[in-house]
């Protein structure tokens, strides 16, 4: 398949479609995580790929056929999956945005852990574009999209503080200052938090909604 120009929202979701009225198993969640993998750790084999993401061998079978139509990978039938030059360059453009994401369930408290798990991202430069979508806005998307419970935590002049009052702060919160720390916010950057009963649908719930809301871009 030639390379379409397209946003990285609609190439995710393309290789997701249903086809002949049959929706595959996983979600544009599973593409990126599957990217993400790949760039740091490739090459990869399909059955560690299919424990990784969480996915059935034969699910995981159809998405490295729609990646590799995408022109996103490569198999080799020795080594395994890896990226194509066009499949890291989508990576990268991701990591641009969305530099670090990872649970964080054991670095929140309980006076901010909204639910069993969590999993946060980092969205660069993120606070003036949730602010343009509304806080809310983003917080019901994260929801829509299967999660339990969600934050969004902005950072200004190297802190990190619960929008709209600054009053809910690190001085109030100390675990926002650990989580400031380990996903290595920087200030006008913006966390995102997903949380539910399940690690594995908070980590879903958060990529589907980056996607949506912040990879509408080429």
């Amino acid at each position: 398949m030639g390379c379409i120009l397209v946003t990285i929202k609609t190439l995710l979701h393309e290789i997701v479609a249903s086809r002949k009225g049959i929706k595959p198993a996983f979600e544009p969640a599973h593409v990126i995580k599957a990217l993400l993998i790949l760039y740091e750790r490739e090459p990869i084999g399909r059955n560690t790929l299919s424990k990784m993401l969480g996915l059935r061998v034969t699910s995981t079978r159809t998405l490295i056929r729609r990646m590799k139509e995408y022109e996103l990978l490569l198999v080799d039938v020795v080594g395994g999956c890896y990226l194509t030059e066009r499949g890291k360059k989508i990576v990268e453009k991701i990591l641009s945005i969305m530099p670090r994401v990872g649970e964080v369930t054991r670095i929140l408290g309980e006076d901010i852990r909204l639910a069993k798990c969590a999993w946060a991202c980092v969205v660069r430069q993120g606070a003036v574009l949730i602010q343009n979508i509304g806080v809310v806005n983003v917080r019901d998307k994260i929801i829509a999209h299967g999660s339990k419970a969600a934050l969004i935590i902005f950072i200004s002049n190297g802190h990190a503080y619960l929008p709209p009052e600054r009053l809910f702060n690190e001085a109030r919160y100390s675990n926002l200052k650990s989580l400031r720390e380990f996903l290595a916010a920087e200030n006008g950057d913006a966390i995102i938090i997903s949380f539910s009963e399940d690690s594995a649908r908070a980590e879903i719930a958060l990529l589907n909604a980056v996607i949506d809301l912040f990879l509408d871009v080429e």
